[in-house]
């Protein structure tokens, strides 16, 4: 029984050794089964470790994967590219095993020339700090320039001029800041050598940039900044005559919905200029100085708009309004004021003639 019992422990043994085996295999063909229903593959460039800002790219520090093409950005670097990227500068810090990407790297040029795309030009332009948007415009933007130029009459006019224009460069700078180099010496000097700038450097067609040379000569330019996802471009002209239209016409709607003027008891309202509603229209209600009751207040006067000095000419009296009342004699006994030809007071005189040396 001893030996019976051996042999059957070999038994269970083996067969539980083969059975775990055929398992493993199985297990391995779905997960191969698996991957390839996920699509086609493609080698890319990892770190096989966590890299910090600045690190230089090396052979060493890199490894190829097989990832999913359709799990990958269009920037990730593919292995057989990697040669391309060599020796350039991380900008920011990257983690193992994760897809290297372009946009990662501090780009690495001979010179300036080579940043440039084959047919366009990079041109610059002086710029001040309103047309820099207090200098926060930055490599990569995108700005509508707008020309500011004369017109034959002498007045200035505005008008579009190039959209969507790709900043390449400001003062020196070519690429944006990235808010992790914050803490090193040598990120935060460069910063602050960027920080101002007098021009921005743009990339232009050769039309492009004869056009933006004589341009530069007619009149000022203003550049505007732009989101980049933004492809809407309008098209205008603004001079200074719309400009007086626009205020005028504002002024006018709040003229005719402002309460309209009353004339308080007791005053007589001098009108300068025209009609009440008109726009040089001045109104000034100067008070009355009678003795006698309400009954022998003066009504209206409309001055002629021509008067200098002296007594102002009466206007025709308002249809339904009583004639103005004879002068009133003035003496000890008399108890009033003196009234002239036009029935006004001294008083009302002097402060109708400051009123009118004013409005003229």
């Amino acid at each position: 029984m001893l030996v019976v019992a051996i042999v059957l422990a070999l038994l269970a043994t083996l067969l539980t050794t083969q059975y775990l085996k055929s398992r493993e295999q199985s297990l391995a063909q779905q997960m191969a089964a698996k991957a390839n229903q996920g699509g086609p593959k493609i080698s890319v460039v990892v770190p096989v470790r966590d890299l910090p800002i600045g690190t230089p790219l090396d052979g060493n520090l890199v490894a190829e994967r097989e990832v999913q093409v359709d799990l990958l950005y269009p920037e990730a670097i593919k292995a057989e590219d990697f040669d391309k990227y060599k020796g350039q500068s991380l900008i920011r810090p990257i983690y193992r095993g994760r897809p290297l990407l372009t946009t990662d790297l501090r780009p690495l040029y001979v010179d300036f020339a080579g940043t440039l795309t084959p047919g366009t030009r990079a041109m610059t332009i002086d710029i001040d700090e309103l047309n820099s948007i207090a200098h926060m415009v930055q490599p990569g933007n995108r700005i509508d320039l707008m020309l500011v130029m004369k017109r034959d009459d002498g007045g200035q006019t505005v008008v579009p001029f190039m959209d969507q224009m790709k900043v390449l460069a400001t003062g020196q700078k070519l690429i944006q800041d990235t808010g992790e180099d914050k803490a090193t010496p040598q990120a935060q000097a460069q910063r602050a050598r960027n920080a101002s700038y007098a021009n921005v450097t743009l990339e232009v067609t050769p039309v492009q940039a004869a056009r933006l040379a004589l341009a530069m000569d007619i009149g000022k330019m203003r550049a505007v900044l732009r989101n980049e996802s933004d492809k809407n471009n309008a098209d205008f002209s603004v001079n200074a005559q719309n400009i007086f239209d626009e205020v005028a016409e504002r002024q006018r709607v709040a003229q005719a919905r402002a309460p309209k003027h009353s004339i308080a008891a007791g005053t007589v309202e001098y009108i300068v200029g025209g009609n009440r509603a008109g726009p040089a229209a001045k109104a000034v209600d100067v008070p009355t100085t009678t003795s006698g009751p309400a009954s022998n207040a003066i009504p209206p006067l409309i001055p002629n708009p021509a008067y200098r000095g002296g007594a102002p000419a009466p206007g025709p009296a308002p249809s339904g309004s009583a004639s103005p009342p004879p002068p009133a004699a003035s003496g000890p006994s008399g108890g009033g004021s003196t009234f002239d030809s036009a029935g006004l007071t001294p008083d009302m005189r002097n402060a109708l003639k400051n009123m009118l040396d004013k409005s003229n």
